[in-house]
């Protein structure tokens, strides 16, 4: 059994992401948003989780098994978006690609990282908790249904700390992924 592997978003990705975007989000980027990002965007890191790196077909498991980026603002990586396919929650992906962003932010040069996060959702403030992100503020009605976002925000990314959370996390990830792999939750998408 091989593990997925995360590698860089490309344009060719956006075929598989868009339908997965909509199922995934009350409010999904468009196709034109993850463009703009990944062409003209200097800030913006964005990663795949695929089951290949080449990008062949696996049985039984989709192309794109999740998805997330940052923008690099000065000395903050402010998390942009973050999703597993919806099929294969609970396989440690959102947690495994998390790790995977803070890391690259760090090699970036951040310093912290933010990110907002609807208040009623509960599953995502648990994962980014587990991961070391607290509370910082609430912005009001911040999505566009008129639900508040909370802001969170991390400690310094370099402390010792945080590093040993990240890295049990990973260990973590690779892990649960490893069961999904093995014994995958349902058809490929």
């Amino acid at each position: 059994m091989t593990l997925p592997c995360i590698t860089p978003m490309t344009l060719a990705d956006l075929d598989d992401i868009m339908p997965l975007e909509r199922r995934v989000f009350k409010d999904p980027w468009t196709r034109r948003m993850y463009h703009t990002d990944l062409t003209d965007n200097y800030m913006a890191t964005y990663l795949v989780l695929r089951p290949d790196p080449q990008g062949e077909p696996q049985p039984r498991l989709p192309r794109i098994l999740g998805w997330g980026g940052f923008w690099l603002m000065v000395d903050e990586a402010h998390i942009s978006t973050i999703a597993a396919h919806p099929d294969w929650r609970g396989c440690g992906l959102g947690q495994w690609l998390m790790v995977a962003l803070m890391w690259a932010a760090q090699e970036r040069g951040a310093l912290h990282s933010t990110l907002e996060v609807r208040v009623s959702n509960t599953p995502a403030r648990m994962l980014y908790e587990k991961l070391g992100y607290g509370v910082t503020g609430q912005r009001r009605r911040y999505y566009r249904d008129g639900e508040d976002g909370l802001i969170m925000t991390t400690p310094p990314l370099a402390d010792a700390a945080l590093q040993a959370r990240l890295a049990a996390a990973y260990a973590d990830a690779l892990a649960r992924a490893a069961g999904c792999i093995a014994d995958p939750p349902g058809p490929a998408a």
